[in-house]
């Protein structure tokens, strides 16, 4: 970590969320600490402590700026127009090159507590892109059920999160086959979604047609 004396004036708060950012990318989320934070900015360990309680709340803010940068890549996917295999690419494209930080974010339920709000509310943004797509594609299939679609991108969300956990992890020892692996996983993805939406299609509608 190389952020010893860069702090001079300035927002000491985005200073410190910035500085565990790049400390995740050496080290794993437990060995993450205001003090060490503290060193290597060159301030006072007291200092810290005007702008977060303690580690929980540390945490809490560095999640919140994972989750941005996840968002952030997942929208520009988004608005490029790749479809359901790029939202895919970006979420384990950001995953593989912020590990740590991507488990840090995925190793609580604290985003889907509307009590830490800033949080919460990332979360649902880096979240959007996906479910957006499956709007869109559930919607070419006549489906409109708000609570049809929210299930069907969960289960899509958690096929791809489950990949990416194999891939962080070199579970499988890719190798030079990663990138081919990858795309036949985003296909079969797809191909999960897309079947389910056919179904959903097919099946009678609930008595009383009120989608309950």
């Amino acid at each position: 970590m190389s952020g010893k004396g860069k702090y001079h004036h300035g927002d000491l708060r985005q200073a410190l969320i910035a500085a565990a950012v790049e400390f995740l990318a050496d080290h794993p989320p437990a060995d993450l600490s205001i003090r060490k934070l503290a060193r290597s900015l060159g301030i006072s360990e007291a200092a810290p402590y005007h702008h977060f309680a303690d580690r929980q709340a540390l945490e809490l803010a560095v999640m919140a700026e994972g989750y941005a940068l996840l968002r952030d890549r997942c929208l520009a996917a988004g608005q490029a127009g790749r479809g359901l295999e790029g939202l895919c690419a970006a979420y384990t494209g950001f995953a593989l090159d912020h590990p740590n930080l991507f488990r840090l974010i995925h190793q609580s339920s604290a985003a889907r507590n509307p009590a830490n709000a800033v949080l919460y509310a990332i979360s649902a943004e880096a979240f959007a892109p996906l479910l957006a797509e499956v709007r869109q594609r559930a919607r070419a299939q006549g489906i409109d059920d708000e609570g049809q679609v929210g299930f069907l991108a969960l289960m899509v969300w958690t096929q791809l999160h489950g990949l990416t956990d194999v891939l962080i992890a070199d579970f499988l020892r890719l190798g030079d086959g990663h990138a081919g692996f990858c795309a036949r996983a985003y296909r079969h993805i797809e191909g999960s979604l897309m079947a389910a939406l056919d179904a959903v299609r097919r099946s009678p509608a609930p008595a009383g047609g009120d989608g309950r």
